[in-house]
């Protein structure tokens, strides 16, 4: 009779090949996933100061600031069809965004007289967030003359609008198909 050999058989030699490859596999994957994070709160990060540098702006500002700088009077209509937001609709509300920006210095942007959307359109370009917008969207509330629903008539609430509501967002390309808003939202007290 021979003695026995010693060693690990095959069987044995593949499970264990199994089990280290799961384990590589989910180590790997944690490390793709944890720089995939790491990118998109970069990004979100970015995209939060500008957000919060929009609300310092914003902050400084009185009703009648928001209206002379971003060009708004009572024969402003709002936007027509309402804004849509990933999804959400905004109606009896005006959008101003950066997407009718022209330029590649100093931009010009439409309805821009105080030149905020052409600054924020800038800090947008100097990111890397890809194909970013910064918008705003404002809504009158709690009109003096009447409900907000009067504007098409050429008799919008604006200058007599007790608060106005202003949501400001953020949107960008994070990767392929998948589109990231970050949004900030404030109020404005008419107190004429």
């Amino acid at each position: 009779m021979k003695k026995r050999e010693f060693g690990y058989s095959l069987v044995e030699v593949l499970i264990a090949l199994a089990i280290t490859s799961v384990v590589l596999l989910t180590v790997v994957t944690l490390f793709y996933m944890g720089r995939r994070n790491v990118y998109s709160g970069k990004q979100m990060t970015y995209a939060v100061s500008v957000g919060t540098r929009i609300l310092e702006d914003l902050s400084n500002w009185v009703s009648t600031d928001v209206l002379t700088n971003l060009n708004i009077t009572d024969t402003t209509a709002f936007t027509s069809p309402s804004p849509v937001i990933n999804g959400v609709t905004y109606d009896n509300s005006l959008l101003r965004d950066t997407s009718g920006c022209t330029g590649s210095g100093p931009y010009t942007c439409p309805n821009d007289t105080g030149g905020y959307l052409a600054t924020y359109r800038a800090l947008i370009d100097q990111s890397k967030l890809a194909n970013a917008t910064v918008g705003m969207i404002l809504t009158p509330r709690n009109p003096a003359n009447g409900p907000a629903i009067l504007c098409p008539s050429g008799n919008c609430p604006w200058t007599t609008a007790r608060f106005l509501k202003i949501r400001v967002y953020i949107q960008w390309d994070e990767a392929q198909n998948r589109r990231r808003t970050a949004y900030f939202d404030t109020t404005k007290v008419n107190r004429d």
